[in-house]
């Protein structure tokens, strides 16, 4: 008996684990079902301490320089240069060629809350979807979203909306 709870046990811990894990993949869409949507990849950026908007605002970055210039336009950044600029390591001017971002900044009353970007439509609008847990911790967190897309469906503002 004490073998089948411990080997639910383990089974249940195994589902929570992988079925709690997500990775960072390109949202493609696909042409036949939904024209309407956008091709992207996204990176999330969870900062420790609350000092974002309360409401989400979004960024439109085209170049390296302005990419090294973003966190110069917010206030209390030097907390959490480090991690920004491990963030944008990974990109170049060669990127920015064919690409741009859009970085989504955002404040969240809950360390505990995540989010997904779900959809971008041709207007401009980015869906995302809050994961909030039933059970959440009292800090505040801010979060910087990078969204990558290519330069085909570049606009010079974006709407985000939270779902």
């Amino acid at each position: 008996m004490k073998r089948v709870i411990i080997t639910g046990i383990m089974l249940l811990a195994i589902l929570v684990t992988f079925g709690s894990c997500e990775s960072k993949k390109s949202v493609a869409s696909n042409s036949l079902l939904n024209s309407s949507q956008i091709d992207f990849d996204v990176q999330y950026i969870r900062i420790g301490s609350g000092f974002g908007p309360r409401n989400p605002n979004s960024t439109v970055i085209s170049s390296m320089d302005e990419l090294n210039q973003y966190p110069r336009s917010l206030s209390n950044r030097s907390f959490w240069e480090t991690e920004y600029t491990n963030a944008i390591s990974k990109y170049s001017d060669s990127y920015f060629a064919d690409n741009f971002l859009v970085i989504v900044l955002l404040e969240e009353n809950s360390g505990s809350n995540r989010h997904k970007v779900e959809r971008i439509e041709p207007n401009g609008n980015i869906f995302i979807k809050q994961l909030i847990p039933e059970i959440g911790t009292a800090d505040m967190a801010t979060w910087i979203i990078f969204i990558e897309l290519n330069n085909n469906f570049r606009l010079e503002q974006y709407r985000v909306v939270l779902e």
